[in-house]
């Protein structure tokens, strides 16, 4: 039979894309528990295609250029990123996801150059950073919250309340956001920093207030 028809693929390359596969599948499990938005299959489909350019790169530019198709697989992997980034009203959320999505290809990108030993160490600090530093932050977040905190008066009603001495009182860190005043209601908007007893203690104040019209606290992100 005529070997022009059929290209001879080597074991070599059929273990990158195997290796490239199992990796991106375990990054995404990973996201995957956590309901992320890219989960297994993207991260695994960017895993084996960021090694599949890697491979085809290295053959297509010998002996001049062999980085030139590998060079723009980060630049593709950006757009993605970006994709699952979104901005809350007091948060910014898919940050870690999109981070996830660039060491992955990063990770493709090794397999296909065979640094198997640097993808294996790499892969599991990159899981132990995903999942040992959650429960440090959660750690940190049960000695000191950060919240955005919206504050409503009625200026013919009442003179408000004094933001100032009240975040004094409950020893709580504040910054002013904005404020804006629609007929006699008037808006503040507060970034706010502390113990979360503090900030719970400052809540049923505020809540109970017959001062404020109407307050809103945001609810602690993950």
């Amino acid at each position: 039979m005529d070997n022009t028809l059929y290209q001879m693929i080597e074991p070599s390359t059929i273990l990158k894309v195997v290796v490239s596969c199992l990796t991106g599948a375990l990054l995404g499990m990973e996201r995957e528990f956590h309901h992320k938005a890219a989960g297994m299959r993207t991260l695994t489909l960017i895993c084996v295609g960021s090694t599949l350019f890697t491979i085809l790169s290295v053959e297509i530019g010998m002996p001049g250029s062999p980085d030139r198709i590998a060079s723009n697989i980060l630049t593709g992997v950006g757009f993605i990123g970006a994709g699952v980034i979104f901005k809350g009203a007091y948060s910014i959320d898919g940050i870690t996801t999109a981070a996830t999505i660039w060491i992955t290809a990063a990770l493709g990108i090794a397999v296909g150059m065979s640094h198997y030993v640097l993808v294996a160490i790499a892969l599991i600090l990159v899981l132990m950073i995903l999942q040992g530093l959650k429960l440090v932050e959660r750690k940190i977040s049960g000695m000191r919250q950060k919240k955005v905190i919206c504050i409503s008066y009625d200026m013919s009603k009442s003179a408000g309340v004094d933001f100032h001495e009240l975040f004094k009182k409950y020893q709580l860190e504040h910054k002013h956001m904005t404020i804006s005043r629609h007929h006699n209601l008037i808006e503040n908007r507060y970034e706010v920093k502390g113990h979360p007893k503090d900030l719970k203690e400052m809540d049923h104040y505020l809540r109970n207030n017959p001062d404020i019209c109407q307050f809103e606290m945001q609810t602690n992100p993950l």
